[in-house]
């Protein structure tokens, strides 16, 4: 394979997969502002679609009904009371921050902070006008528990930077989650020059300029390091609009990115922590694009394009300043040590003296890593679905009958709409007729007469056959919704049959996704390989399972003991696995089969004891306690008791 044909396939497959991840950050943020009606938005490099081994998630929060401007007072804008008003004050202010001043007189608070807290005003410190990053970032760490969903959510935070940590624990993975409180700004007048600025080749277009000039930019809750009134500074932040830019990149700009991302990542950050992080290269990077000519960004070109990256990131070492895109004279460097710096840049100096070929041979150990079994194809689109659908469910918590159904309805809706305007219209769809198997099992009873279910026999078989076309999207949720359908009309046999079926077709190729990650990686060996390769749908049915999940609005369709877990309002996601094993217990019990009850009961046991290490990340201890009250039925009570008491322990 010659080298232009090595880069050539590198940049289609880096391409490929970050048109993946833009759609997937554009579903999150389609679910999160008009699903979850958050106002907040996914950001940072894996947002970016250009992500590094050491890429945090990171979520940023608007609050609600504040807007700052660079106008002056006397020019103070409002809008009927809706938005609170505040103004840019950067006198004296390391270029790239800002003071946050509330306007003087009587206005009316209709921010969040007076909805939620004390009000915009007890943002400051006694006898200030300006708006405390600290007591900003104080009011978000009590208002953040209540926003984002609280399934694997760990209950310590700590701070990172202006961002409070948290954590979520899934399937294999302990994932760390960056959120920050933001505030809405106008377009600053301190970046009015990149919006004015002559462009000898025209990137960005004026198109892209009026576009980002328009959406603005927000203000974190984080002074500048050497400042002696930092508590009072706030950072502008164009994250936003970056997106914007990084979205418009060619196939070999997004590789060139990509890739010294990853080259720092693996051979420089090790060595030289906090010291020049992947913002630099992406600052770096879009004035190179600007000052450079599209041509020169070919396929072909790419050791070249990587040269040229390089010897700018040298270059800025060697003058200790990076001036910031849309703030030229915010030097982000300027904190930074001298000798740290001056070190880097000996490191980089030698890898550059290595010769034309140095790329070469990190770009072919790249594609030999690349995977091309049709899970890795589409597992970020499998990674998009699981998370959305992690954050619709969650959104259903704590809703009444009636609010739960309009709601569903509407998410419905709202999903078939974004599939049509082309954000992963795959995903969508699936997650819609997810949604309306939901809907039709929720049709399925009228009310309760003494204790018992009043079915309405018009349509089980119109919920039949919807549940079935379920069944296909994926692996063995659909069929355990399925299963459930026919346990609450007590058809066990049918119930038993299809549980059954899934734990003979739950092969070691199965790959369980929870809502944050996956429990393994699939490799190429372990896979049959498709000269054409199969559907998202096809690929879903074949080899993806996920979390059933079980709804309070559903109780009276499960078992008793469900029911039970679910009375305290809380959403359960259980592995489909040991679903199945819990639904053939329940189904062998109802039709008097002891010796099976035995039987099942103690692989249930078993997948607890192989899943120990799992729930001591995740904490959820659902499964032992279904686990604990089929052993009530078949065993001792002091066994039980013994059971509960010893794995508790075993996971405290």
């Amino acid at each position: 394979m010659d080298v232009a044909h090595e880069c050539t396939e590198y940049v289609q497959q880096t391409a490929e997969y970050f048109q993946k991840r833009v759609m997937r950050t554009k579903l999150l943020n389609f679910v999160i502002e008009k699903i979850m009606k958050i106002p907040a938005f996914y950001s940072g490099s894996r947002a970016e679609g250009v992500s590094c081994v050491s890429s945090d998630t990171d979520f940023m929060y608007e609050a609600q009904a504040i807007l700052a401007s660079s106008h002056k007072e006397e020019d103070r804008f409002t809008d009927n009371n809706k938005t609170v008003s505040v103004i840019l004050d950067m006198i004296d202010v390391h270029p790239g921050y800002t003071k946050v001043k509330i306007l003087d007189g009587n206005w009316h608070d209709s921010s969040e902070f007076a909805l939620y807290g004390n009000g915009v005003r007890s943002l400051c410190q006694l006898g200030s006008i300006y708006l405390s990053n600290i007591l900003a970032t104080e009011y978000w760490s009590t208002r953040l528990p209540n926003i984002f969903p609280n399934h694997g959510l760990r209950p310590e935070t700590f701070l990172h930077g202006p961002c409070i940590s948290t954590k979520y624990t899934s399937e294999s993975k302990v994932a760390e989650i960056d959120t920050m409180l933001c505030i809405k700004c106008e377009w600053p007048e301190v970046a009015k020059e990149w919006v004015e600025r002559a462009r000898k080749f025209k990137w960005p277009t004026q198109e892209m300029i009026d576009e980002i000039k328009k959406t603005g930019c927000n203000l974190v809750p984080v002074g500048h390091v050497y400042s002696c009134t930092k508590e009072l500074e706030w950072r502008l932040s164009f994250s936003k609009v970056e997106c914007l830019l990084i979205w418009s990149f060619n196939g070999t700009q997004v590789a060139c990115l990509d890739f010294m991302k990853l080259f720092f990542d693996y051979s420089i950050t090790p060595r030289f922590p906090e010291l020049f992080p992947s913002y630099f290269i992406k600052t770096a990077m879009f004035w190179l694009i600007e000052e450079t000519d599209s041509n020169f960004w070919q396929p072909q070109n790419l050791p070249v394009c990587l040269d040229k990256l390089l010897l700018n990131l040298m270059s800025c070492l060697d003058q200790k300043c990076i001036r910031n895109y849309f703030i030229p004279e915010n030097n982000m460097m300027d904190a930074k040590s001298s000798e740290e710096l001056a070190k880097l840049h000996e490191e980089l100096r030698i890898y550059w003296g290595k010769g034309g070929g140095k790329w070469l041979t990190l770009i072919k150990g790249k594609l030999s890593e690349i995977d091309k079994n049709e899970i890795y194809c589409h597992h970020i689109l499998i990674n998009g679905l699981t998370m959305s659908r992690h954050l619709i469910y969650n959104t259903m918590q704590g809703l009444n009958l009636t609010d739960w159904k309009e709601k569903t309805m509407q998410i419905i809706s709202d999903l078939k709409s974004c599939g049509e305007k082309g954000t992963l219209p795959d995903v969508c769809y699936i997650l819609s007729k997810e949604l309306e198997a939901v809907l039709s099992m929720h049709s399925l009873y009228a009310s309760r007469f003494n204790g018992k279910l009043i079915y309405s026999t018009d349509n089980i078989e119109i919920v039949e056959a919807t549940l079935k076309s379920c069944a296909k999207l994926s692996h063995s949720t659909g069929m355990l919704q399925l299963a459930i359908f026919y346990f609450c009309l007590e058809r066990y046999s049918d119930a038993l049959t299809v549980v059954q079926q899934i734990e003979e077709i739950y092969t070691s190729q199965v790959v369980h996704y929870h809502f944050w990650g996956r429990n393994k990686t699939p490799k190429d060996r372990n896979y049959p390989q498709a000269r054409q390769r199969p559907t998202l749908e096809q690929t879903m049915q074949n080899y993806i399972s996920l979390d059933l999940v079980l709804l309070p609005c559903l109780s009276p369709l499960y078992p008793d003991m469900i029911q039970e877990k679910l009375r305290e309002g809380r959403i359960l996601f259980v592995h489909p696995l040991f679903f199945a094993l819990y639904l053939q217990f329940c189904c062998v019990y109802m039709m008097g089969n002891g010796m099976k009850c035995e039987e099942t009961v103690e692989k249930m046991q078993t997948f607890v004891a192989e899943n120990i290490d799992l729930l001591k990340k995740t904490r959820d201890f659902s499964i032992v306690n279904l686990t604990t009250s089929c052993l009530r039925i078949v065993r001792t009570p002091e066994y039980s008791e013994n059971y509960f008491n010893d794995t508790i322990k075993a996971l405290i």
